[in-house]
């Protein structure tokens, strides 16, 4: 290379130093610019998580539906999603027994058994001390499904001293194997999903050691003659379908029994014995079944000398002369508050024969 061509190599490679140098000189605050605003990014935090634990978990505990609604162990509205949001959320929410000590089994498909029940006994751990209020409820046939609610129960009757509000609608010989002492235990749905070969003899008597339960939920196929609850210390009864000999059969042990809601199907009140009085606040009867005319004329003679502040009734429980009966209903003044299904009769003529009473009608469905 000649001499000449160095030198304008050299020359060149100088300006292009030169040209590097001021680019360099414009970049330097730049790139010091930039790494601020980086650090600023790395160092803000999103308000919701600058919020105190105590705050968050108060939140996670509004996500939970309001009871008696329990969330699902999975699914859209489960607690379960607020561990997968970021790993402050996630903490907050392990660290919030309450969140995990509600929850709604519902198995209807036995390709979710396993997913459920290993849900429940993650969560039973994860809420701590606290009661317990959970739905567990079959909706299946299959043998090979059902044998796995023993499963389920085992591991709630880890924690029977926990159960506060409990609805257990499983097989009839699966709800014998519920003991133990509940002491928290207060309100309780309960039935069994199939009656199987029917029960054995002697009838079991549960939920014995359940000093604080006052409200029973009874299933559409509960059967008072299968099983014995503690009755005598029920105050609020709500029955979905009873015959009239199950109902009167009960309601002779309930002698502290204050609100009560029962749907009878059948039954023959002529053969009915009477019921003691009870100290009844509120009553409600609803009929589903056929050939009531005969139930209705005689069913209030059951119900001597009530003093209700509040009944709500099929018309058809009425018989022929609704007003006329239910005046003879209530021989020491009619309840404040009145509620008639089904009904028939103008409601100017329940008006005027009880008009200092909260009256409140329905025609029939069509």
């Amino acid at each position: 290379m000649a001499s000449s061509t160095l030198a304008a190599t050299r020359a060149r490679i100088a300006q292009l130093d030169f040209e590097i140098g001021k680019l360099q000189q414009l970049m330097d605050p730049l790139l010091a610019e930039r790494e601020k605003c980086q650090q600023a990014l790395a160092d803000y935090k999103y308000p919701i998580l600058a919020l105190p634990a105590e705050i968050t978990s108060e939140i996670f505990l509004q996500f939970l539906p309001s009871y008696p609604e329990r969330p699902s162990v999975v699914g859209p509205y489960s607690p379960s999603l607020l561990l997968q949001i970021c790993r402050r959320w996630r903490d907050v929410a392990l660290a919030t027994p309450t969140l995990w000590s509600t929850m709604e089994l519902i198995l209807e498909s036995p390709q979710y058994h396993a997913g459920q029940l290993d849900l429940l006994k993650v969560w039973l751990p994860r809420s701590g001390n606290c009661a317990l209020s959970i739905q567990l409820e079959c909706d299946m046939d299959d043998d090979e499904a059902l044998a796995i609610i023993g499963q389920y129960i085992e591991a709630l009757l880890c924690h029977p001293s926990r159960w506060q509000d409990m609805e257990i609608v499983i097989p009839y010989e699966d709800l014998l194997r519920i003991t133990g002492s509940m002491p928290l235990l207060r309100s309780l749905t309960i039935g069994p999903c199939n009656w199987g070969d029917g029960p054995d003899k002697p009838v079991p008597v549960l939920f014995t050691e359940a000093p604080a339960l006052k409200n029973l939920v009874l299933s559409r196929k509960f059967n008072a003659y299968a099983m014995i609850l503690p009755w005598a210390q029920i105050t609020t009864l709500r029955a979905e379908a009873l015959c009239l000999d199950e109902a009167v059969e009960i309601l002779r042990q309930t002698a502290t029994l204050e609100h009560c809601t029962i749907t009878m199907y059948s039954g023959d009140p002529s053969t009915a014995s009477l019921i003691p009085p009870l100290p009844l606040r509120s009553l409600t009867l609803r009929y589903r079944g056929h050939g009531g005319s005969t139930m209705a004329e005689h069913m209030f003679q059951l119900f001597a000398a009530l003093k209700l502040k509040n009944l709500a009734v099929d018309e058809l429980f009425l018989g022929p002369d609704p007003v006329g009966t239910l005046s003879r209903v209530c021989p020491n003044g009619y309840p404040r508050g009145i509620e008639i299904f089904s009904v028939r009769t103008s409601r100017e003529i329940y008006a005027a024969a009880f008009p200092l009473a909260s009256l409140s009608v329905h025609e029939p469905s069509v």
